[in-house]
């Protein structure tokens, strides 16, 4: 009896906590974190200030657990296609799916404001670029080995410069895809959202291969 009453507080903290995080990655999204009061999350997620403390401590707090809240799945996707293919060093074409498609299944899972929101980060270098930067490459160590052996003789850095500008890329079009569909005018109204990543995976595999036949350097 004790037992299945302490589960019910348990069970309603973390629905608050899910909808506390729902809402401030719509709000923060929508308008940018610096525009959005710990105040208006609550009133979004029918809570109260409290709770936000409670929960996260501060609005920092509530930032760092927005973005973590899919940051897993996204790796942990990417680490799972290149694992299907043990044993081979996969293609940059491949990797480059591998990179976008797990950004694709976040869209899908209705999570575009948690993708405008990072993009927004890395296009501002706002409140919350720290929490993505410290575990960007920790959490794509796999892709980097992948390119150290697509690309042997390249500097680390320009490897890394080459992920993280796959990851602005895949971030910018993924976070509006009616945007990137306004961007080309009329005849892009037809343009499916199938389409539009067979196109951006296109574009990434050029970022990660980089220039055929480029100078090595130092």
């Amino acid at each position: 009896m004790g037992t299945e009453a302490a589960r019910v507080p348990a069970a309603r903290g973390a629905a608050t906590e899910q909808r506390l995080i729902a809402a401030a990655e719509r709000l923060f999204a929508e308008h940018g974190v610096g525009a959005v009061s710990l105040r208006t999350v609550m009133q979004a997620a029918q809570t109260n200030v409290a709770a936000i403390h409670y929960h996260f401590g501060s609005k920092e707090g509530l930032l760092d657990a927005v973005l973590r809240s899919r940051l897993g799945q996204v790796t942990g996707e990417r680490t799972a296609m290149l694992r299907e293919s043990p044993g081979k060093d996969v293609t940059a074409g491949e990797l480059a799916r591998a990179f976008v498609q797990p950004v694709v299944a976040v869209l899908e899972s209705g999570g575009e404001c948690w993708i405008r929101l990072v993009g927004q980060l890395l296009a501002t270098g706002g409140d919350g670029l720290d929490a993505i930067a410290e575990s960007f490459f920790e959490r794509n160590a796999a892709f980097v080995e992948q390119l150290d052996r697509l690309s042997p003789g390249v500097p680390r850095r320009t490897l890394d410069f080459r992920l993280s500008q796959a990851m602005t890329v895949t971030l910018n079009v993924l976070g509006d895809v009616g945007r990137t569909r306004r961007l080309h005018g009329p005849d892009a109204a037809d343009w499916t959202t199938g389409q539009i990543v067979d196109d951006l995976v296109d574009v990434v595999t050029s970022v990660l291969a980089g220039p055929p036949g480029a100078r090595r350097r130092k």
